[in-house]
């Protein structure tokens, strides 16, 4: 995607970190962002952020392991602003243990937000990129931890290499309709 005035930018993980940089990056190169975040007061702070250099921003309170939020914030993106034409999966969470002491509370939050909000993504907003013809493009947040192992954040290295592999099977699938897939 080169160019990128008036289209639309769906963030997740909007709120802060990259994701934020992410939306003051894009909005500023002329694309109306959507920010969705779970947290409220980040969300509030980065809209008023946004806001303060006059960019087009949107902000939706979202948990990214709920499908059908995410279907309802994809359909409040496109009331607000129309087709949604890049989609960056970024909703991501750590902790430092090692895998072995995990449990399987550890292991359901890690995997929830950090693959299954990429699934969710995906699986909420590819059909509607195929079926406004537009084109678009899919960007997933991995880490150096799509490539590295540590022995500190094993769920987060699982989840981060499922993410690669989800991100480069999807790149073939949806080439050829014009639709690109990054891995960040």
């Amino acid at each position: 995607m080169k160019d990128v005035t008036g289209k639309v930018a769906f963030i997740t993980g909007g709120a802060s970190g990259i994701g934020f940089g992410m939306a003051q990056v894009l909005a500023r190169a002329g694309m109306r962002v959507v920010i969705a975040d779970l947290r409220a007061d980040a969300l509030g702070r980065a809209q008023a952020l946004l806001a303060a250099e006059s960019l087009p921003a949107h902000a939706i309170e979202l948990d990214v392991t709920d499908r059908t939020a995410m279907a309802g914030a994809a359909d409040e993106a496109e009331r607000v602003f129309g087709p949604v034409q890049l989609v960056c999966n970024n909703a991501g969470v750590n902790f430092f243990a090692p895998i072995d002491e995990c449990t399987y509370q550890d292991w359901d939050w890690l995997l929830g937000v950090n693959l299954g909000g990429v699934v969710n993504g995906v699986q909420t907003f590819v059909p509607r990129l195929k079926a406004h013809g537009l084109g678009g493009h899919i960007v997933n947040t991995a880490s150096m931890a799509a490539f590295i192992a540590s022995p500190n954040a094993g769920i987060y290295t699982a989840s981060k290499f499922a993410v690669r592999g989800l991100s480069e099977s999807l790149r073939w699938s949806l080439a050829p309709l014009g639709i690109g897939v990054s891995m960040l």
